[in-house]
C-alpha cells in the first residue's frame, strides 16, 4: 500500500514544481489531523502569538482587513464562530507547538525531496486555515516558497504572473520589508492573465515563487493548510529585494537588478543582514491594530472592543 502523501506525483512534476502552477492530489486527511475536534483540540493549546484572526471587506479593488482576537473562547466555539461568521482564522507555524504536525511536515517535505533528488530546504512552516463560507484573501504574494492544501470546503483560486502589470518591483520591496502586509495593487482587469482553480478537498496548487493570488471562499467552512520553505535561491532573493528596498529608499538609487546571480549578490545580502540586525528599518514597518473579539453569542460571531496596537 502507498502510504505517500502526494497520491499522484510524476517524474515529469519534478521539472516544473516552483516554476509553474502544479495542481496535485494529497492524503493530508488520512492523519486524522484536520478534523474539527482535532483542530478544536490544537485551537485550545495554541500560544496568542501563532494565531492571527480577520475579517475583510468584500471588494478586492479596495482592501478592507480587521484583525481581532480570541478570548475565553474554546476550540470548538471558535469553529462554530467562523462556520456561521466572515472570519479567517490562520494557526500559524503548528509545528512550533504540536510535535504530531511537526513530524507530519516533516514527512512532507521528505516526499518533495525525494522526488526531486538535490533538493534542499529549510525554515519550513506549516499553517492552517479555517475561514467561513464566501470570505476571501485579498490579492497578495508570499515571500518564501509556499503550496495551499485543500482539507475541507472548496476556494476559488486566483494565481496570476510574476511582473508587471501584476507585481512591480517596488511594491515586492514594500513586502519584503514590512511597510504593509502582503497585500499589493490589484484592479479586476488582472483577472484576464490569472489562471483559476476551484481547489476541492484532497487537492493541492504550487505556485511560481511570489506569483501574486487571491482566494475566494464557496459558500462553505473551508479548513486548509499552507507550506513554506525556503532554499537556498528563495533566501538570494529574499536578500537581493531586501538590500534593494534599502538602496531605493535611504539612497535614492534607481534601476536595481533583482539578479540573484553575480558579484552583487554578496554584498547586497551583507547589506540587508546588516540593516535587519541593526533595526534601522523598523520605525518604518506596518503596525497591527485590534479591533475586534470572536463572540459566539453574536450574530456574525464577532463583537467590536476598543482598539489596541500589537
Amino acid at each position: 500500500m502507498n502510504n505517500s502523501i502526494i497520491s499522484d506525483w510524476k517524474p515529469q512534476h519534478a521539472e516544473i514544481y516552483g516554476k509553474q502552477n502544479l495542481l496535485l492530489h494529497h492524503r493530508l486527511a488520512d492523519s486524522g489531523l484536520f478534523t474539527k475536534s482535532a483542530l478544536a483540540e490544537l485551537i485550545d493549546k495554541c500560544p496568542s502569538s501563532n494565531y492571527t484572526l480577520n475579517t475583510m471587506g468584500y471588494d478586492p479593488e479596495n482592501p478592507e482587513w480587521r484583525q481581532g482576537v480570541v478570548r475565553d473562547v474554546c476550540g470548538e466555539e471558535v469553529i462554530a464562530s467562523i462556520e456561521t461568521g466572515r472570519m479567517w482564522l490562520n494557526l500559524r507555524a503548528v509545528e512550533e507547538f504540536d510535535t504530531r504536525y511537526q513530524k507530519l511536515l516533516d514527512q512532507m517535505f521528505s516526499e518533495f525531496q525525494e522526488n526531486m533528488p538535490g533538493s534542499h530546504t529549510f525554515k519550513r512552516k506549516m499553517g492552517i486555515l479555517i475561514s467561513s463560507p464566501l470570505v476571501q484573501v485579498l490579492y497578495h504574494c508570499d515571500i518564501p516558497g509556499q503550496s495551499l492544501w485543500q482539507l475541507e470546503g472548496e476556494k476559488r483560486v486566483f494565481v496570476y504572473p510574476t511582473g508587471k502589470p501584476y507585481m512591480d518591483q517596488r511594491s515586492f520591496e514594500t513586502i519584503i520589508l514590512k511597510e504593509t502586509d502582503e497585500e499589493i495593487p490589484y484592479n479586476h482587469e488582472m483577472d484576464e492573465g490569472a489562471s483559476v482553480y476551484i481547489l476541492k478537498p484532497g487537492e493541492t496548487i504550487n505556485w511560481p515563487l511570489n506569483s501574486p493570488h487571491r482566494v475566494e471562499n464557496l459558500d462553505c467552512l473551508n479548513i486548509s493548510v499552507t507550506t513554506e520553505h525556503y532554499t537556498n535561491d528563495i533566501r538570494k532573493n529574499y536578500a537581493v529585494n531586501y538590500a534593494n528596498g534599502i538602496l531605493r529608499r535611504s539612497f535614492g538609487m534607481q534601476n536595481l537588478s533583482q539578479s540573484i546571480h553575480g558579484p552583487m549578490v554578496y554584498p547586497k545580502a551583507a547589506l540587508a543582514f546588516v540593516w535587519r540586525e541593526l533595526g534601522f528599518h523598523k520605525s518604518k514597518q506596518v503596525k497591527h491594530t485590534v479591533d475586534f473579539a470572536l463572540d459566539p453569542k453574536s450574530d456574525d460571531g464577532m463583537i467590536d472592543i476598543p482598539a489596541y496596537e500589537l
